[in-house]
């Protein structure tokens, strides 16, 4: 059986040679793995923003369809306080068919968890990731606000119907939602707005589409429940 030796060093110079060799060998296998890898990440990160890119279309809608209706809103809330005026004076409130109320829209980037789950997040450039991280925590906020301003006008809504006598203490309750309804639309159209502007100013989302989701929602204005007039409930068929 052949037993191979080692072979023997011949001089510090053939010692530095072949340890550069084996130096070099393992940069470069490094670098490879982190060129790899940053490849990977920066597809990783641009997977990531397409999927941001649709759901922040979804919320340039949302902010569109707010600022369409703000004018409705104000306008309704300021007819149902006059209502409440007249019915705690004769103390009886009068038919109404419906209220309306604004659009209730999911205030959500859902792509979100799951972009930070995998680390999506970390391959993307500090000021990006940070311009991210405040427009999700923007829509957080709105939806936790349009989830209040929901509850208000379900209140609100209690004042539907054929006409009936209003107590004191309900009076008190409705001018109070009233009051805190009229908070929430201010401050849901303040928000949205600026959510739009964070929107924008990524560059994220062509120019055209906040122009698209602006015409969009005026085109919509004239269908949606909280800009119709209000109107007492239609007297059923064959009643004389």
């Amino acid at each position: 059986m052949d037993v191979h030796k080692p072979k023997p060093w011949h001089g510090l110079r053939e010692f530095l040679k072949e340890y550069l060799i084996i130096v070099v060998g393992v940069l470069t296998a490094l670098a490879g793995e982190q060129a790899v890898e940053a490849l990977h990440g920066m597809h990783q990160a641009e997977a990531g923003e397409a999927e941001l890119r649709i759901a922040f279309a979804r919320e340039i809608d949302n902010a569109a369809l707010r600022q369409a209706q703000d004018a409705c809103v104000t306008q309704r809330l300021a007819a149902l306080s006059r209502i409440l005026r007249q019915a705690e004076e004769t103390g009886r409130l009068p038919p109404i068919a419906a209220v309306g109320h604004p659009s209730f829209t999911p205030w959500t980037v859902g792509a979100w968890n799951a972009l930070v789950a995998d680390q999506t997040i970390s391959h993307m450039p500090r000021k990006k990731a940070l311009a991210y991280t405040a427009i999700v925590q923007t829509t957080v906020y709105l939806s936790g606000l349009s989830d209040r301003e929901e509850d208000q006008w379900t209140v609100l809504d209690s004042i539907v119907g054929p006409g009936r006598r209003l107590s004191d203490v309900e009076a008190q309750q409705l001018r109070t939602t009233l009051a805190m309804a009229a908070g929430s639309s201010v401050h849901m159209t303040v928000t949205s707005g600026r959510l739009r502007d964070q929107i924008k100013a990524t560059g994220l989302i062509p120019a055209s589409d906040f122009s698209d989701a602006a015409r969009r929602a005026a085109d919509g204005k004239a269908s949606a429940d909280i800009c119709r007039p209000l109107a007492a409930p239609s007297e059923p068929k064959g009643r004389p």
